[in-house]
């Protein structure tokens, strides 16, 4: 191949490189799914609440280019870790492990949709329980893991809050580079929807591989602001094919299978 060449696009299939692996797949507690609010109980919860989220004491991070999404982590030497609790998870404490994005070439690239409808994009905050030791030994156990989801909206203007995480990806455009930067509080773009406490909950899947059912999905009903610009900053970065671009990378729909899913608030 041509390494000079301008990149391509190309669209995979649900088949293809890299969510597919069948062997690893379950048939009854996939993600993602079609959220029908028509189904949804209606339920008061205790409040979702965030330690460490929006007061950071100049935490260091990892942004990768994964070849198949942008990863955010805090580095090893990071001392306090961002945790959760309240809402489904009740006194249960679920400890940050990474954040990533799913995106599309167009604006349908969200993996969750509701009533039908695609978002933009879908940024996944991804925390296992602290009990099991680790985000790995979690993965045994059917609450082992939460992922907290937001969806992106495309807006007319900058999210300003965006803005310096947006300038980094510059620096990612290849496949498995990684930068390391220090934040006071990169997670505020999601500060304002994530205290609105609006949310469907369910028990689903990991939608990448190996696909392992031990998801407790907290997905907020109020997206975040994106400007097509910021969103084409995603769009222009390299996948792990030579040559092309991450486009595509949401998992297809997967059946409900009578699952309950609830509408907290």
């Amino acid at each position: 191949m041509n390494h000079n060449a301008i990149a391509l696009v190309i669209e995979f299939d649900s088949d293809d490189w890299p969510y597919v692996i069948k062997d690893h797949v379950g048939i009854k507690l996939q993600s993602p799914v079609d959220i029908n609010t028509k189904y949804a109980n209606r339920r008061y919860l205790p409040f979702l609440r965030y330690f460490g989220y929006w007061a950071f004491n100049r935490a260091t991070m990892e942004i990768s280019n994964t070849g198949h999404t942008v990863n955010v982590k805090l580095t090893n030497d990071s001392d306090d870790v961002p945790f959760i609790t309240g809402g489904p998870l009740f006194d249960c404490r679920y400890e940050f492990e990474q954040m990533h994005f799913h995106w599309g070439k167009n604006d349908m690239g969200s993996e969750h949709k509701v009533n039908g409808h695609k978002y933009a994009m879908e940024v996944h905050m991804v925390h296992y329980k602290k009990e099991y030791g680790s985000f790995q030994n979690a993965l045994s156990y059917s609450d082992g893991v939460c992922v907290v989801g937001f969806f992106g909206e495309v807006s007319s203007k900058d999210n300003r809050d965006m803005a310096n995480f947006i300038a980094d990806l510059k620096y990612i455009v290849k496949p498995n580079t990684t930068i390391i930067r220090t934040f006071k509080e990169e997670f505020s773009f999601i500060k304002k929807t994530a205290l609105k406490q609006h949310y469907y909950t369910y028990h689903g899947s990991l939608t990448t591989k190996p696909f392992t059912e031990c998801v407790i999905w907290i997905i907020f009903t109020k997206p975040i602001k994106i400007s097509r610009r910021q969103l084409m900053a995603f769009r222009e970065l390299h996948s792990s094919h030579n040559g092309v671009l991450i486009n595509e990378n949401d998992r297809d729909l997967q059946p409900f299978n009578n699952r309950t899913i609830v509408y907290g608030y």
